[in-house]
This record gives structure tokens, sequence and C-alpha cells, in this order.
């Protein structure tokens, strides 16, 4: 990876959770790429940190691997300790970390309805609880939380149910926390690198897109990294759905192929 000339987040320091693949990882090294100190955090992926880490460290940038296993709420103040001890306060948070699960309410089982509602809805409200209110003190900070398009669809279960939790966390916070502080939400769709679809199933959603394509995870972490600059603040709370219109509604026969 080579870092770009933008330095529009020089000097800041970033927490990212749920960084060491995917999405988070891709979040992470663009916001690096804006010129910002990261904190790589993770739950079981060390190996996968540390890689992301020294790849940053190699391009110029300051990143280190954070651990904390987020369902945990005794680990959010100790993960926000140690980025503050290591990095310096943090500046901007992206609530990535986010359990997925999607089997019908009538066959959930209790452990994966914690699981899903605590590491997308008690996480993302523990790390912006502490983390807002240093950012109000000190008069400055943006929280970006990672929803998901499902939030609109009442197909998709107990994930569906916690993204619109963090979406209503979303409208609070920024509430709260403004003026000093701006909260925003992305909400991608399916994304287009996730290898774990099936090719049927991509082809499926695809041709429902009116974009004729999938969002990536790089626009994705490209927007997360616009929204933390001043030009986006009065977009404070926001849900942002990038899905390439497919969930607009329309009627039959609306919108021609």
């Amino acid at each position: 990876m080579e870092l770009t000339n933008n330095t529009a987040l020089r000097g800041k320091v970033c927490l990212v959770t749920g960084a060491s693949l995917g999405l988070g990882a891709m979040i992470a090294r663009t916001l690096a790429a804006q010129g910002a100190a990261v904190a790589v955090h993770y739950h079981r992926s060390a190996a996968h940190a540390q890689a992301i880490c020294a790849e940053l460290a190699a391009a110029g940038a300051t990143a280190v691997p954070v651990q904390a296993d987020l369902l945990d709420p005794g680990s959010i103040a100790p993960l926000v300790a140690a980025v503050t001890d290591q990095l310096g306060a943090v500046d901007v948070l992206v609530n990535n970390f986010g359990p997925y699960a999607d089997t019908s309410f009538l066959d959930l089982t209790l452990a994966d309805f914690d699981r899903v509602m605590d590491g997308n809805v008690r996480a993302t409200f523990l790390l912006s609880q502490i983390v807002g209110r240093a950012m109000r003190e000190r008069g400055a900070g943006h929280i970006i939380n990672i929803a998901a398009s499902d939030y609109r669809h009442r197909s998709h279960s107990i994930y569906g149910l916690a993204k619109g939790g963090v979406v209503y966390l979303t409208e609070a916070l920024a509430l709260e926390l403004a003026p000093a502080v701006a909260v925003f939400a992305l909400a991608p769709d399916l994304i287009a690198d996730n290898e774990d679809m099936a090719p049927d199933f991509v082809a499926q959603a695809t041709a429902a897109t009116p974009m004729r394509r999938l969002v990536t995870r790089a626009e994705v972490a490209a927007m997360a990294a616009l929204l933390c600059t001043p030009g986006f603040v009065m977009l404070t709370g926001q849900t942002l759905v990038m899905d390439g219109g497919r969930s607009l509604p329309r009627m039959a026969g609306g919108w021609q192929d």
C-alpha cells in the first residue's frame, strides 16, 4: 500500500473497531492514507491486525493494534485507555464491529440474540459514550457508526433489528453531542468484496440495483474519511444508505431495466 498525499486527517487519532479484516481494515487503511494515526482494534485476529499495522507503518503511517472483546462491557474503558496511552485522545471513532446472524426470529437462540445486539448496539453505545464525552469536553470529534441497509428490511431478523438500533443511537448521539461532535451512520448494502456470497445471489442483487453493481469496501471507507472533514458537519445525525438505489421505493413496472 502506498499512502496518498492527502493530509486531511493529519494529526488526528482514529479508533476503528473490527479493523483486522474486511471493511474495518479498509477503513483503517483509508484513514491512515489521509494522515491519521490509527488504532486497529481486533478481538482474536492478532496476526491480521499486526500485519495491517506493519503495512501502514511501511507506508509512513502510525498504526497500533489494540485488543478487546467488545462483547464484554468491561473491555470498553480499557480499550479506550490503551488507545489514548499509545496515540493520544481519540478524534475519530468508527464503530465498525458488528456480529451477524439472520436466523428467523422463531428459531433464533437467546445466545445469538444477545451476541448480535450486544456487539452492534451495546458496544457502539458504550464506546460512543466514553469517547463522545471526551470529545465534547475537548470541543471536537467525529463518530461514524457502520450500520447496514438491512435495518430497512424486515426479513433480516436480529441483524436488521440491531442495525436499526445503531441508526437510532446515531440520531440520539448527534443531538446530545452537538455542536462539538458530529455523528453519522453509513449503511452499505451487500458489499461486492464479500467473498462469502454465492455468485447467483450476487447476480440477483446486482440485477435489482439501479447502478448495476454492488458497493465496494473502498467506497464505504472513502465516505467514512469524507465525513471526518469539515464540509460534512451539517449531515450530523444522518444515515447514508450506500446501496446503489436498490432500496428505493418503486411501483411495479416503474423502473425499467
